[in-house]
């Protein structure tokens, strides 16, 4: 009888040990499942942050399609963990957006891109373009865009880099000048010239305009450098002449 009392509060330990340990299991299971719902829905909140701030740059289609398809797939992610109504509904909307895009956005071209003027401006911008290129790059990873798509979305990014980047070398070399620094002018006026021939970009307004303004602006640059040297020669040959004219003039007697 004893043994038998022994025997079936042993087998009753090992049920609670186990009980407990499938709980825990599971809690953990449980946990991991909330992170990475967590995770995924900040990935989602970032993608439709980004999507509010690109209304200031010109966006393409394939642009607004990689956007709209990372929600979508994140969405789709977030339902092989949580399946509900809520969830499935969203997909189907999320899904009939991006076919209404495909049908009818229309791209936009760069020349419609309007530069940041001041410097906080600058940095936002600047940081949109490196998160869009994060995300593009991130997405061609996990192989939801084609190469020709990537490519694209890519260089443009880049473009759009380059403009604000040679917007913000020639104004620092306005501000230069104002201040007659004159050496700071000419290293920004150098570097915007040669960054902008080095754009492949044959008939790109943007480039055409601001080659011609660095230009100008270096013209005068050397046309103010001359000036100066050809004043600095005159001084000299103003001085060597009056050397001269004391050297041979004739000596008083006293």
């Amino acid at each position: 009888m004893d043994i038998l009392i022994v025997s079936g509060i042993v087998i009753l330990i090992v049920l609670l040990i186990t009980v407990s340990v499938m709980q825990q299991k599971n809690r953990k299971i449980e946990s991991e499942k909330r992170q990475e719902v967590a995770r995924l829905t900040l990935t989602i909140d970032d993608t439709e942050d980004t999507l509010a701030k690109i209304t200031n740059i010109p966006v393409t289609k394939g642009l607004m399609i990689i956007l709209h398809n990372r929600i979508l797939e994140t969405t789709k992610a977030i339902q092989q963990i949580n399946d509900s109504r809520e969830i499935t509904a969203q997909i189907d909307d999320r899904k009939n957006l991006i076919e209404s895009i495909s049908q009818s956005f229309k791209s936009q071209g760069l020349d419609s891109f309007h530069l940041p003027i001041d410097d906080r401006e600058v940095l936002q911008m600047v940081q949109l373009l490196k998160k869009l290129k994060a995300i593009i790059n991130n997405e061609h990873k996990r192989g939801r865009i084609n190469p020709e798509v990537f490519a694209n979305e890519i260089k443009r990014a880049d473009l759009m880099q380059i403009r604000i980047n040679i917007n913000s070398i020639i104004k620092r070399a306005k501000l230069s000048l104002e201040a007659k620094q004159t050496g700071s002018a000419r290293t920004y006026l150098e570097k915007a010239i040669k960054t902008l021939k080095a754009i492949n970009s044959e008939g790109d307004a943007f480039v055409n305009e601001r080659l011609t303004e660095a230009n100008q602006l270096l013209a005068i640059l050397n046309k103010d450098r001359q000036a100066i040297a050809d004043r600095k020669k005159a001084e000299e040959d103003e001085k060597s002449s009056t050397d001269l004219d004391m050297l041979f003039q004739p000596k008083k007697k006293w």
